[in-house]
């Protein structure tokens, strides 16, 4: 496809060789992903025409022992994949862009308890409850979040990785997000998502996403989440069916739990520390007046002592301030862009003393008044 803007292209740093050659990855090879979604990448590249054997056995992923319920890949090799099926899927032609292709196709092979739940939840607020658990079950480096402002609900992604950006996740969320928009409106029968904003900009292939996503597209947003009516949320489904739906969530409850305990063991102390800065980040996102009451109101929550915590987050190089930091500043992104909140209401539910000491903080993190940022993004 013609047209101004570059192709998805991987990072520099991922992007220093020939595609064909497996990239060494930075200091985090350690991180593993479940590949029980081996099936749904064979399923897309076979759609695309490409041949993924290939390029698995020259990403150095052992195909002759891979299997879904036992098999995991590294994060850098998961990403040089993703790359390559979408080279490869460009070279082919036919018009598709890979990450499309893979939420579209997308199911729960091997976890289908987690589709029974969400094809059987009484609303969507209900089926929600899946987010949780999905990250433990596909990438634990991966949450979603769950927020109402006004009229308007989001879902938001994060990639909570110390490498982050919007263009090494651009491919992953464009996924997910495809895959979100297919279950949503199974569920419905109609379409759910009124708009979606995407971190990273537009690219070559951003016709092809639009077409699927079939709704507005914001790129270079604050923030990766699809928006809807935040009437949807309680609005009752055909297909509730309480029974299952109970004997699913609980089967997938232990499923969550038993995955979380078998990775303890081998879990290097990056992991762990992601894992609760997540887990904190998770409690103000849901929680934000926390941020206001100190570090004991939080160590309370989490049900740890407030010394306990402190110790484990400087063990990982991290602050109870500096999360606080991070989530009080990309909350009032989200909010500042809804002109029916006040200023001074955003500042009270971040926890804030009063006005002027938001103001100060929001300078501080982004160069511009709040009034000033709204101003921009209205």
């Amino acid at each position: 496809m013609a047209g101004p803007f570059p192709s998805l292209r991987p990072p520099r740093s991922l992007n220093q060789g020939p595609m064909s050659q497996p990239i060494p990855a930075a200091n985090l090879d350690e991180q593993t992903i479940p590949f029980v979604t081996v099936t749904n990448w064979v399923r897309a590249a076979r759609l695309c025409g490409i041949d993924i054997e290939t390029i698995f056995r020259e990403e150095g992923i052992d195909t002759a022992g891979l299997h879904p319920e036992t098999s995991s890949v590294s994060r850098e090799a998961m990403q040089r994949v993703m790359y390559r099926c979408m080279d490869e899927t460009r070279k082919a032609g036919g018009g598709k862009h890979f990450p499309v292709v893979l939420g579209e196709t997308f199911a729960f092979e091997y976890m289908s308890d987690v589709e029974t739940f969400i094809t059987t939840s009484a609303s969507l607020r209900d089926a929600a409850r899946a987010l949780e658990w999905i990250p433990s079950l596909v990438n634990p480096y991966m949450t979603f979040s769950l927020a109402e402002h006004g009229s308007e609900a989001r879902i938001s992604l994060n990639f909570n990785v110390p490498d982050e950006s919007p263009e090494r996740s651009q491919p992953f969320t464009e996924g997910v997000i495809t895959t979100i928009i297919k279950f949503s409106r199974l569920l419905l029968g109609s379409a759910l998502i009124g708009r979606i904003t995407m971190r990273h900009p537009c690219h070559a292939e951003s016709e092809l996403v639009e077409a699927a996503f079939q709704v507005p597209v914001e790129w270079n947003a604050p923030l990766d989440a699809l928006w809807f009516d935040r009437a949807l949320l309680d609005q009752p489904l055909n297909g509730a069916f309480p029974v299952l739906h109970e004997q699913a969530a609980k089967r997938v409850a232990q499923k969550v739990a038993q995955q979380t305990a078998a990775s303890r063991p081998t879990d290097p102390a990056g992991h762990q520390g992601q894992t609760l800065i997540r887990q904190i980040e998770r409690v103000f996102q849901d929680k934000p007046r926390l941020m206001g009451l100190g570090l004991d109101a939080l160590a309370e929550e989490l049900g740890v002592h407030a010394r306990t915590l402190q110790r484990r987050l400087k063990e990982v190089g991290d602050s109870h301030s500096a999360i606080q930091g991070r989530v009080r500043y990309k909350l009032a992104q989200q909010w500042l862009q809804n002109e029916a909140l006040p200023i001074e209401d955003i500042s009270d539910r971040l926890g804030f003393s009063d006005r002027r000491s938001f103001t100060q903080a929001f300078t501080r993190w982004s160069g511009i008044t709040p009034s000033q940022y709204r101003k921009q993004h209205s």
